[in-house]
């Protein structure tokens, strides 16, 4: 049998397909490939879109994560930065960043109190950020400032009384006492002489003019002091302000305040100071009244209570 089979395919060696039949067996086999790669194919296929829906869901999630970023987590720079750029597109952009002050203020009172120094500082870094572009927005407390360390304040000048100047009351003039004659006896004396009255002088009135104060032009002024806690402890970040729980028209650094305002020699000027500790109990408060004297006015040490 092998030698039969080996003589069969020597014999297949010199055999000739007619054409014919060749192209009939390519087609079949073209057609068999065919369907042999249609049923290799993949039940469920990925559709275009899908790549870039998937993008999109990532950017989405890493801008949520972001925005929901706290001080202890590596996107807060991210967070900060995002939330500063944002200031151009806001209506009221004052309004938006006293609001990101304060938002920023109790989240850096919040990790401190709760011990955690590093998220603190950022947070306290943040909350400086808000104040520097609330300055440089409005620099004028009655076009609501953000704090910056140099800020100017128009505080209103009382306005100058002039002094009434009592007018001079006369003297009266004494009049003159008559002298009565001697009584005449019978032998004649001769009549003494009558002395005439002595006029009294005049007493000449003098007017005294009124002295007319000069009224004190505005200067600049540099108002610094310090702030503390109850218990001695630098009070960094506090908000000052010209009016009870008002906005805030600087803030303090390592516990000091420096302050530019303009104002007139003589004027009393308020100061209210407030920073929100969630270890001291709250929000607290401090004041000062000062007198401007010169272009320096010391403001001494506001303790917060």
């Amino acid at each position: 049998m092998q030698d039969s089979l080996a003589r069969a395919l020597g014999g297949l060696k010199g055999a000739r397909m007619d054409d014919v039949a060749a192209d009939a067996i390519g087609q079949r086999l073209q057609v068999a490939w065919t369907e042999r790669a249609a049923r290799r194919r993949p039940r469920f296929a990925i559709p275009r879109f899908a790549p870039a829906l998937a993008v999109a869901a990532l950017v989405i999630l890493v801008a949520f994560s972001t925005m929901r970023a706290t001080a202890d987590s590596a996107l807060y720079g991210a967070r900060v930065a995002v939330e500063d750029s944002l200031v151009a597109f806001q209506s009221d952009p004052v309004g938006y960043l006293s609001q990101l002050y304060t938002e920023r203020l109790e989240e850096a009172a919040r990790f401190e109190a709760s011990g955690n120094a590093l998220a603190a500082s950022r947070a306290r870094s943040a909350q400086g950020q808000a104040l520097r572009l609330l300055t440089q927005i409005s620099p004028e407390p009655a076009q609501s400032p953000e704090p910056s360390a140099s800020t100017a304040i128009s505080v209103p000048s009382p306005s100058a009384t002039p002094d009434t100047t009592a007018s001079p009351t006369e003297s009266p003039t004494p009049a003159p006492t008559p002298t009565p004659r001697p009584t005449t006896g019978r032998t004649a004396t001769p009549k003494p002489a009558t002395p005439s009255p002595t006029p009294t002088p005049k007493p000449t009135t003098t007017t005294t003019k009124p002295s007319i104060t000069p009224t004190p032009t505005p200067m600049d002024v540099h108002a610094y002091g310090y702030v503390l806690y109850a218990d001695g402890s630098p009070v960094d970040g506090a908000c000052v302000s010209t009016s009870l729980d008002g906005l805030c028209v600087a803030g303090s650094v390592n516990g000091r305040i420096d302050l530019h305002f303009s104002a007139k020699k003589g004027q009393s000027i308020t100061l209210y100071v407030r920073n929100y500790d969630a270890a001291r109990g709250g929000t607290l408060h401090g004041k000062v009244t000062v007198t401007v004297g010169g272009p320096d006015v010391a403001l001494g040490t506001i303790t917060l209570r």
